[in-house]
């Protein structure tokens, strides 16, 4: 017995092969797709949001500048090494120590105690410097020490200032009267 292949058989297999051949490509083109889609679209998002969420990066602190600067307005070495390396921001540091220094007489070392201990030393500078420019010919501690332990020195300022302008009273007054005043909304008053 011989075997002859059937030509239409023949065909038929072949033709359902491929036919099988092309629906196992577009089958496998679809898993392709299905598995490369949610890749690329994770990949695309993480990139993306690994790019939106990293924090821009910040200037490193300048410990050089802030002891030079600390040393130059005349606190002792030691005080100044000890002050900028504790400080989170040795820059703003030592800028309020110098401008309160420069712009008020007051001594860098009385400025260095109230600058070091605040969370906020660029605004006691200002709150400071600026009660000195509007109220005071001759340097107060007790501007210093009130905008130092002030939580909003900018707010104390504009209300000694104010106060003092407006309306008869010393400076000292104004001092002692806005530092008792504070934020308390239960003493506010409601407006009519």
């Amino acid at each position: 017995m011989s075997i002859t292949p059937n030509s239409s058989r023949l065909k038929q297999v072949a033709s359902g092969v491929k036919m099988s051949a092309s629906k196992l490509s577009i089958f496998s083109s679809a898993i392709a797709i299905a598995w490369v889609m949610p890749v690329s679209i994770l990949a695309v998002s993480t990139v993306a949001v690994s790019t939106a969420a990293a924090p821009a990066r910040a200037a490193s602190p300048d410990y050089f500048a802030c002891a030079a600067d600390m040393k130059a307005s005349g606190v002792a070495e030691a005080d100044a090494v000890t002050a900028c390396a504790a400080a989170r921001y040795p820059e703003n540091l030592s800028a309020c120590v110098v401008d309160i220094n420069e712009l008020t007489g007051l001594t860098a070392n009385s400025a260095l105690l109230i600058c070091g201990r605040s969370r906020r030393p660029q605004e006691v500078a200002n709150c400071t410097i600026d009660i000195h420019a509007a109220l005071f010919d001759s340097p107060s501690t007790e501007a210093l020490q009130n905008c130092g332990s002030s939580l909003l020195p900018e707010r104390y300022s504009s209300c000694v200032v104010d106060i003092s302008e407006a309306t008869e009273i010393a400076a000292n007054e104004a001092l002692t009267q806005c530092a008792r005043a504070g934020f308390r909304p239960w003493t506010i008053q409601p407006r009519s």
